[in-house]
């Protein structure tokens, strides 16, 4: 995580909430003194929101990097899991400088214990990447080059994952309608961030789910911002799905 990242470097975090006034996005008039930024991290589209951010975004956070001297980390492991059109990513801009884009087999291929994926963006940040990882870097082993290669090439199996985690999201949206449950946000990720209703709290929501076996992650375990809110996963097959909807109707 970034945090344990900036605390082993001897750094402070700074942690700004998402709220949903906001859309999902870091509020960045709360900075007030952005030339103490080292790296700024950002995760779009979010886990656990499932928001997505536009490229104007992504312009004022670059033009702010390069007039304080700060990196733009930018975290788009879910940029090829979304529902309705792709979400924008940083790598759009047109002048990288100050620019990292890090990304993943991990979502779009399912290959999460293979630990393949790459970071592009400022041509001399990557050049020293590349240098500083002589010294500390491991090749992965060869059957997972082979498979990184296969699944970087096509994009079929990517489109179908797409399919099915849209064909889900339907299984499980009315569910929560009738349930009257509101998704907050679910423009990307396989993930569907959910409003508690009023005087409720996630983590009581998330019991009375777990009472009828169906496991949600209460917004206040990710977070002092995600009081309010569960994260359902779509993870489970489609006849999982499908059963989940039926205890939402039982148990709620």
């Amino acid at each position: 995580m970034p945090e344990r990242g900036a605390l082993y470097a001897g750094a402070e975090p700074l942690l700004l909430p998402l709220r949903e006034e906001h859309s999902f996005l870091p509020e960045l008039a709360a900075i007030d003194d952005w030339d103490r930024i080292a790296i700024f991290w950002v995760n779009y589209p979010n886990n656990p929101t499932g928001a997505t951010a536009p490229l104007s975004f992504y312009e004022e956070l670059a033009e702010r990097a390069r007039r304080h001297h700060f990196l733009l980390a930018s975290d788009e492991a879910y940029s090829e899991i979304w529902f309705d059109e792709p979400p924008h990513g940083a790598l759009e801009l047109g002048d990288l400088t100050s620019i990292a884009v890090f990304n993943t087999l991990s979502k779009r291929s399912f290959m999460t214990g293979y630990r393949s994926g790459f970071v592009a963006g400022d041509p001399n940040l990557i050049a020293a990447l590349g240098a500083f990882r002589l010294d500390i870097g491991t090749a992965p082993p060869e059957f997972v080059q082979h498979a990184a290669i296969t699944a970087w090439q096509d994009e079929q199996h990517v489109e179908a994952a797409r399919a099915i985690y849209r064909r889900k999201r339907e299984i499980i949206e009315p569910a929560l309608r009738a349930a009257s449950l509101r998704i907050a946000a679910s423009e990307a990720t396989f993930f569907l961030w959910v409003a508690v209703s009023d005087g409720e709290h996630s983590e009581g929501l998330a019991t009375r789910l777990l009472e009828h076996g169906l496991v949600v992650t209460p917004g206040s375990y990710l977070g002092p911002a995600g009081e309010g809110y569960v994260r359902f996963a779509l993870v489970p097959d489609e006849e999982e799905c499908r059963r989940a909807a039926s205890i939402l109707a039982e148990a709620l």
